[in-house]
């Protein structure tokens, strides 16, 4: 997989996770299933600490590589 793909597939997985999490609290606050909402708590976790993986690892690469 070449690094084109592979930031491509980050990205989307990122956007799937942020579109799980707003779906969950859109339904659990409609139908006042609290198990939806906390499942959207964990879904928006996981967008932000893989988020913070993706933001973190491009900028010690960027700061490895001499310019």
């Amino acid at each position: 997989m070449n690094v084109v793909a592979a930031k491509i597939t980050k990205w989307l997985a990122l956007l799937a996770l942020l579109c799980l999490a707003i779906t969950c609290y859109a339904m659990g606050n409609a139908s006042g299933a609290i198990a939806l909402v906390i499942l959207g708590f964990v879904f928006e976790g996981v967008f932000w600490l893989f988020g913070h993986k993706l933001f973190s690892r491009k900028k010690s690469i960027e700061e490895q590589s001499p310019s």
